[in-house]
């Protein structure tokens, strides 16, 4: 059911509820809360053996959490970065009178968007290099490399700039025809060859500011950016990368 969610969901990720105690980092203002997430799913599927993925789609969702940092609104946005940066995860919970709801990388890059955040570095000072795969590998094998990478992106070889992501292969995989295989012949749920799973094409971004860089990112969840060098930019590289390297400034607006 929370792949499923997922699936039809904006967001990556949802927040538990309470279910989960949470935990207590021996961090300055980190307490991290579980969430449930496509990430958190495929890397239940890439332990798993292949005659075991249907009981696994049965698999309780606190079996599975994503531990992101929790933040009340009237902390410093620092905060919100530094929860980033601790869990490695582009999202974290934030509440207030008890509600709760959900700040994401794609919040920060609205923030550089409307010129209130500043990254003041280049896109050649944070780009990556993608990670390739071939269209022919099984859906099984790109999860992996997803999961062993830590890497939400792969680039299809030869594809001419095509990427799947962790988002496309839930999409795929949770599908109603994908899900009438995972009951029927569990063995090959994930062996469909990588070509089936839907592909994107980064926006196009020329090599400089970060903050010019903001602009061009799209809305999707698993958007990203290519420069004309073919390097990789992700919500990730505009935000927390020049926070920690003490590059990304609040502007007085």
């Amino acid at each position: 059911m929370t792949g499923s969610l997922i699936k039809n969901h904006e967001a990556h990720f949802l927040p538990a509820s309470d279910e989960i105690p949470p935990l207590k980092l021996d961090l300055a203002n980190v307490t991290l809360y579980p969430a449930f997430g496509g990430y958190g799913i495929l890397k239940k599927l890439a332990d798993s053996d292949s005659k075991e993925y249907y009981k696994t789609l049965w698999s309780r969702s606190n079996e599975i959490p994503t531990w992101i940092g929790s933040c009340d609104y009237q902390q410093p946005f620092e905060d919100v970065l530094q929860a980033f940066s601790e869990t490695k995860f582009g999202g974290a919970r934030v509440t207030s009178g008890g509600q709760q709801a959900l700040i994401t990388l794609n919040d920060a890059v609205g923030l550089m968007r409307d010129g209130r955040l500043s990254a003041r570095m280049s896109t050649d000072d944070v780009g990556s290099v993608p990670v390739p795969i071939s269209k022919s590998e099984p859906i099984i094998d790109a999860v992996r490399k997803m999961v062993s990478r830590n890497v939400r992106r792969l680039f299809l070889e030869k594809g001419k700039g095509k990427f799947i992501s962790d988002r496309t292969v839930i999409d795929f995989i949770f599908s109603p025809k994908s899900l009438e295989v995972a009951r029927d012949q569990p063995e090959l749920w994930l062996s469909e060859a990588v070509e089936k799973v839907d592909t994107k094409v980064p926006s196009r971004c020329e090599t400089g500011s970060l903050d010019a860089a903001a602009k061009a990112m799209g809305p999707a969840p698993d958007d990203c950016l290519m420069t004309d060098e073919w390097r990789l930019i992700s919500r990730w590289d505009l935000v927390v990368k020049p926070w920690r390297a003490g590059r990304l400034e609040a502007l007085d607006n």
